[in-house]
């Protein structure tokens, strides 16, 4: 999970013009709507997060250039994305661009283009990732928004993590968290935990993954930032079931469903659902895994999540094999391998490629 977000009241760049036609209460208004729209986020009200949103935006005219209409698209759309909106956030993105950039408002600008960057991520458009993220940096640099910089830098982490290459995931890690614990950015910080826990789950180091992951589970519980506890729980239970410690994942998988369920975030809702089937499927219970799995296939129709699509057909490739059905694991998994191929995970590519030539027939 890459919650690479910026704090709602950044002072513009000296570059930036704003417009005399817009006038200074409807911005007054616009911010007081902002944070309490942020506020909703925290407490996991996310529809009236976005009806607050939509009236802060109701304050601009749809041809104002204004730097503060730039940032609550962003906003919106960050919220959008995390709810496996894609497509709406997509939309987002490029109208805050666009706005940012008649405004000449740079910052703006680094921060869309990088918002941008984890849409083509999700998406698998591996050209695009690299070209945005190159672009966000430079004018981030440009700028000097180095809080910036240090999301960018986690986001390329979260890549390289896709991508197979994990000496550099950890390097961009690092280097983040080090960005962020020096400013004393708790938010921040919390996200890169998140992100290495994920890592290590990955490389199997399941003792230092849920090391990370509590900690930055903690941090979260301080802010109360109810949405990254739930990913942050999610992650949890896949270090947990990588441990064998079934019970434990499940009720970590359990309350992260119910949380996003409640808040409408369709993305996180699915992963807990294919992370729950994951756990049937270690029980034995295979017809429950499978109907957990459709649910969580149904769940991510429309967030055009490609390594996400992979994932669930892995697992399904996994339950078929269990069942003793080896032309429908070896279907499933020629199908993930497809999409890990499309996004640039290679070693997830050549880990299914094993699985697949190990199969009889």
């Amino acid at each position: 999970m890459e919650r690479a977000e910026e704090t709602p009241f950044e002072p513009l760049g000296p570059s930036a013009r704003t417009e005399k036609s817009v006038r200074a209460d409807d911005i007054v208004a616009a911010r007081e709507l902002v944070g309490q729209a942020r506020a909703a986020e925290q407490r996991e009200q996310t529809a009236k997060a976005l009806g607050l949103y939509d009236d802060a935006l109701a304050h601009f005219h749809p041809d104002s250039f204004h730097p503060f209409f730039a940032d609550v698209l962003r906003w919106k759309g960050t919220l959008l994305r995390e709810r496996g909106e894609t497509e709406a956030a997509y939309r987002c993105y490029s109208h805050s661009l666009a706005k940012a950039s008649r405004a000449h408002y740079d910052a703006g600008q680094a921060h869309a283009l990088n918002c941008l960057a984890i849409i083509a991520q999700r998406r698998g458009d591996q050209k695009e990732t690299d070209r945005l993220y190159r672009k966000a940096a430079t004018l981030a640099e440009k700028v000097g928004e180095r809080r910036l910089l240090g999301m960018i830098e986690q986001n390329r982490g979260v890549l390289a993590n896709m991508r197979g290459d994990f000496a550099a995931a950890a390097a961009a890690y690092s280097n983040s968290l080090s960005a962020f614990e020096a400013s004393g950015d708790s938010e921040a910080i919390s996200w890169v935990l998140n992100n290495i826990g994920m890592l290590n789950t990955k490389i199997r180091n399941f003792g230092e993954a849920l090391e990370s992951l509590e900690r930055g589970l903690a941090i979260a519980i301080n802010r109360k930032d109810a949405i990254v506890e739930s990913i942050i729980r999610l992650n949890l239970a896949e270090a947990r079931v990588g441990l064998g410690q079934l019970d434990q994942a499940d009720e970590l998988c359990a309350r992260s469903l119910e949380e996003a369920q409640r808040r409408g975030d369709h993305l996180t809702a699915a992963g807990a659902l294919r992370c729950r089937a994951s756990i049937e499927r270690e029980r034995g219970a295979h017809d429950k895994s499978i109907a957990t799995l459709r649910i969580a296939i149904y769940e991510a129709e429309g967030a055009e999540d490609r390594l996400l699509h992979a994932e669930m057909l892995r697992e399904l490739g996994e339950i078929s094999r269990s069942l003793g059905n080896p032309g429908a694991a070896k279907s499933a998994w020629r199908e993930a391998a497809e999409s890990f191929k499309i996004v640039g995970a290679r070693h997830d590519l050549a880990d299914l490629q094993s699985r697949i030539n190990a199969l009889p027939g």
